[in-house]
């Protein structure tokens, strides 16, 4: 049994009672070559990718349909010869396709396909080597261990930043010290009071040698 797969672009022209009665021709056109019509699809009216020129009309869009049938007998020459004459198909295209259980089973394993995401990717050390996967510890999650495993890099950078927090701290430490040492020299300038009792003392002691 050859299986077949049939796209074909009426003219947006028809009615719908015109593109049903041209449609049921082509089906009958294929029936009575002894083939079985497994599947059909009607997508509407589109674009053209290219301008088409039938008759005296230029088309711009189509009407597009699809049927796949099976069949013991090729008859793929007087399926395109019958679908060229006719003036109400624009194009036509005939290939050879899988049975539709075959092209059921592709169609499921490519939606699994999508929604299975890709699994991710190992960690890899500088020198190229993938890096084990430690196993979770006990009472932990595993979606927990996951998560820790690709970050390697934060743990070990993680004792640079409490060095760099731990600099500006020993130099306030040791800046602390010279901050108390301005009192100090603020205290310098108290002498002035008994300089001036000095002097009063060597007043009178002048005084004295006067009265001498």
């Amino acid at each position: 049994m050859r299986h077949y797969e049939l796209v074909v672009v009426l003219s947006p022209m028809l009615n719908q009672e015109q593109v049903t009665e041209t449609w049921d021709k082509i089906k009958g056109f294929i029936t009575t070559r002894e083939a079985e019509i497994s599947h059909e699809e009607q997508w509407g009216t589109r674009r053209l990718a290219y301008p088409i020129r039938k008759g005296q009309h230029r088309f711009l869009e189509g009407s597009y349909h699809l049927t796949r049938f099976a069949t013991e007998r090729a008859f793929n020459k007087d399926l395109e010869n019958f679908l060229k004459v006719d003036e109400e198909i624009l194009r036509s295209l005939v290939t050879v396709t899988l049975p539709e259980e075959e092209l059921a089973a592709q169609a499921a394993a490519a939606a699994r396909a999508i929604r299975t995401p890709p699994p991710r990717p190992a960690p890899v050390g500088p020198d190229g080597v993938p890096i084990p996967s430690a196993p979770p510890a006990e009472g932990t999650n595993p979606s927990d261990a996951i998560v820790t495993e690709g970050l390697p890099e934060l743990v070990e950078e993680a004792p640079a930043e409490d060095a760099l927090v731990s600099e500006p701290a020993d130099g306030s430490v040791s800046e602390v010290p010279q901050e108390t040492t301005e009192p100090v020299v603020e205290t310098e300038s108290e002498p002035d009071v008994p300089e001036e009792g000095g002097n009063l003392t060597i007043e009178t002691v002048d005084s004295d040698n006067n009265e001498a």
